[in-house]
């Protein structure tokens, strides 16, 4: 028998972020087959057909009942996610969903728990973790260089959607918001390089709470900035804040610090990015040289940072344009693990954990008191440097 090589798959949404999933399907995720592609509205699903060769094209039902579909990928909004990862499983496929997993944590167990019950997956993106840039980090920091992670901070910052989104009503409303926006990309790069947070206390705050919505004044329904302090059961203490009412700042992305260094961590939203590494114990044995006393140790240690910092190259692969969008990775690798039975990189743990985080800084926000995480997660097997699945058909 021919050996099996290749997940059937269907696409429930055949919105914006479609057309990124299905370019990569088609050209690089080798063990993916884009067979379906279904959409509330009819037209939109036959027009993915016809740019993309896709064999059929209908309604979720219609997919849903073709016993050849493996694996759905539900690139729905986040409002109705919770809904259609649970038809696709009671269904008998496995999901991959964009994030998050459900809007509400006790959604997000109870599609988890049936997704286990019934043998199947049921995981969520981002996947950029996956990408060269967190994987050049991780491995630093498996290999010891900056000694134990101590302390972060994470920063996701902007004026606001409304300045260039096409429609960006949705970012104001319940289910949306910076920290549901852009939190998914942090929490997970986090929880892959430190493992499970142990509890999290936020405030939050409407910034700017009228907004200019396409010419309409309309007021927010969700906060616009959330500042908190995440511990983890490593042992590492942070701090993360998601605004949409800053207009500038100089705050770094994501910084993880060691006992023995510091690293950079590039932007949480990409796949790729340049990876900085400062050396502590470098910067120590230069101010030890200095015999002199105070100040000049003081102005050796000031003088010498960027001397006792270096670029690290990546070992990963990469699309080579640094800004390459390779959505769809974390799809390709739940579809390499179903064929090489394997556990899967993005696991149901930690897209659950997530989810309880997510919802943790909006009740910490709201009771004044630090949220204690109920759910853990591993933290997940690295790739390997010499990995296939990213290719040129």
């Amino acid at each position: 028998m021919e050996e099996k090589t290749r997940i059937k798959t269907g696409i429930i949404g055949c919105g914006t972020i479609s057309d990124v999933y299905m370019t990569n399907i088609s050209k690089h995720y080798h063990n993916l087959e884009l067979v379906w592609a279904a959409d509330l509205y009819a037209e939109k699903a036959r027009q993915a057909q016809q740019k993309y060769g896709i064999p059929c094209a209908g309604t979720v039902e219609e997919l849903l009942a073709d016993p050849e579909v493996e694996l759905v990928l539900d690139l729905t909004i986040p409002a109705a996610h919770y809904s259609v990862n649970r038809q696709c499983l009671e269904a008998g496929k496995h999901v991959y969903c964009e994030k998050p997993l459900a809007l509400k944590f006790s959604e997000a167990k109870e599609l988890t728990d049936l997704a286990a019950s019934r043998g199947l997956y049921c995981v969520s993106a981002p996947d950029t973790f996956l990408g060269s840039g967190i994987q050049t980090v991780r491995s630093i920091m498996d290999s010891g260089r900056i000694g134990k992670a101590i302390g972060f901070t994470a920063n996701m910052t902007c004026p606001g959607h409304e300045l260039w989104h096409p429609n960006p009503g949705f970012y104001y409303r319940n289910g949306g918001g910076p920290m549901f926006d852009m939190g998914p990309y942090y929490l997970t790069a986090l929880v892959y390089l430190l493992g499970p947070i142990q509890k999290i206390s936020c405030f939050s705050i409407k910034g700017r709470p009228v907004r200019n919505i396409l010419g309409k004044q309309t007021e927010t329904e969700v906060p616009t900035t959330y500042t908190a302090i995440l511990s983890f059961v490593c042992g590492a203490v942070g701090t993360m804040t998601m605004s949409f009412d800053t207009w500038k700042t100089r705050l770094p992305l994501l910084e993880v610090y060691g006992t023995e260094g510091s690293i950079e961590v590039p932007d949480p939203n990409g796949f790729s990015g340049k990876v900085e590494i400062f050396d502590g114990n470098k910067l120590q044995e230069t101010v030890n040289a200095v015999k002199d006393p105070f100040p000049a140790k003081l102005i050796a240690m000031m003088q010498n940072q960027e001397a006792c910092t270096e670029e690290v190259p990546s070992e990963f692969a990469a699309d080579p344009d640094p800004r390459g969008n390779m959505r769809g990775l974390g799809a390709s690798d739940l579809a390499q693990a179903l064929l090489t039975k394997r556990q899967p990189r993005v696991s149901s743990l930690v897209s659950l954990h997530v989810v309880e985080a997510l919802n943790a800084f909006e009740i910490s926000a709201r009771s004044g008191r630090a949220y204690e995480m109920t759910t853990t997660a591993d933290r997940t097997e690295p790739m390997g440097k010499n990995w296939e699945l990213w290719e040129v058909k």
